[in-house]
């Protein structure tokens, strides 16, 4: 019997109280089952769908401006960098040309073009450093010359920077110091008119600038650590929160924190022609030597000698009408092809077509139920 009167009950199966205490608890146990197993004919989800799932609803690509923290951990401790996809820009630092400059000396000289269109057609980004870090580009694409009047390292495409590079690299480290787990990939792929004084003066302030942050060289070649094979959490572990990769390391030998270029690769779909950019670099894949280093892909369309470019300024008004449709085709690519071996995925204009969220929610593969 149930001893209402002490507010105690028996253990007695008799007792109603006992019996319907009993059966909430079987209750909750089959519902928590349910909930787990799913009940209605799916399977048990492991930690790591788990957590797959938990960032389809806020994914990185959501949270753009420190994308990388926001990996899940078996990303950031597992995938190797050169199988992690990394938005970039091409031709970086071309939001601020100055027309007032003058021709650059990197200007091509089979291209026929007057003054006053270089910038419209030599332009490939609006955004500025800072603007496309906090959309969460993390490689930058960049071009260099010794200014011939000022005798300053400007970067450069057709026409001059207004600024230095070194002005402009304080923004990418302004930007580092309130971001403290995004890495920065700075790719100096093209040298002009500088000598070995030029080199090693430039080197020296990136290392000033960056100092603190910048993957050193010599210690991880030292140890057998390759730059592509490392993660996300080792470069963290490392302070290499910056990786300087340049053209002409020779001459800089003496400077420890930069990289040899021999550590990436660049594919280039060398056509003007959006049906053919897809095929192209799959094609320039193929041939590599070595797949053992970072590759960018290069989802541009780009001019050569026996291209027509007076016809396409007839029937373009600028660069960006022209390339447009290349990023769209590029973006339906990478949605449907996770079976390609992407990894920094570069273009124009990269605040469009979701471009850059589309390469950061690539890292994370969807759960298999």
């Amino acid at each position: 019997m149930c001893h209402m009167r002490t507010k105690q009950c028996c253990f007695d199966f008799r007792c109603p109280y006992f019996l319907s205490t009993i059966f909430v608890f079987v209750l909750v146990a089959i519902i928590g089952n349910f909930t787990s197993w799913s009940y209605f004919g799916m399977s048990k989800v492991s930690s790591i769908e788990e957590m797959t799932s938990d960032v389809t609803e806020q994914s990185p690509g959501d949270q753009v401006e420190r994308w990388m923290e926001h990996l899940p951990s078996v990303v950031t401790s597992q995938t190797q960098l050169k199988d992690l996809l990394i938005p970039g820009s091409h031709d970086s630092a071309t939001f601020d040309l100055d027309p007032a400059g003058g021709k650059a000396d990197d200007f091509s000289s089979y291209i026929k073009m007057t003054d006053e269109k270089i910038e419209r057609w030599f332009k490939t980004q609006n955004l500025d450093f800072i603007e496309q870090l906090k959309i969460g580009v993390r490689y930058f694409d960049l071009r260099i010359i010794k200014h011939p009047e000022t005798g300053d390292i400007r970067f450069v495409h057709g026409l001059f920077s207004r600024k230095t590079v070194i002005e402009y690299l304080n923004d990418i480290r302004k930007f580092l110091d309130e971001n403290k787990k995004e890495v920065v990939l700075l790719d100096f792929n093209h040298l002009y008119n500088m000598g070995k004084h030029d080199h090693i003066s430039l080197c020296t302030e990136m290392e000033s600038t960056f100092s603190g942050m910048m993957l050193n060289r010599k210690k991880c070649l030292d140890n057998d650590m390759l730059l592509s094979k490392m993660t996300l959490s080792k470069l963290w572990e490392l302070n290499g929160r910056v990786v300087v990769m340049y053209g002409n390391v020779r001459k800089c030998s003496n400077n420890d924190y930069i990289w040899s270029r021999n550590e990436i690769d660049i594919l280039w779909p060398y056509t003007p022609n959006n049906e053919l950019v897809v095929k192209n670099l799959l094609d320039q894949y193929k041939g590599l030597y070595k797949k053992d280093v970072l590759i960018v892909w290069h989802g541009i369309l780009t001019p050569h000698s026996d291209d027509n470019f007076s016809d396409r300024m007839e029937r373009f008004k600028d660069l960006h009408e022209f390339v447009t449709k290349t990023t769209e085709v590029i973006m339906d690519w990478i949605k449907s092809h996770s079976d390609v071996p992407f990894n920094i995925c570069c273009a124009d204009f990269v605040e469009e077509h979701d471009f850059v969220k589309t390469v950061i929610n690539a890292n994370i593969k969807p759960a298999i139920v």
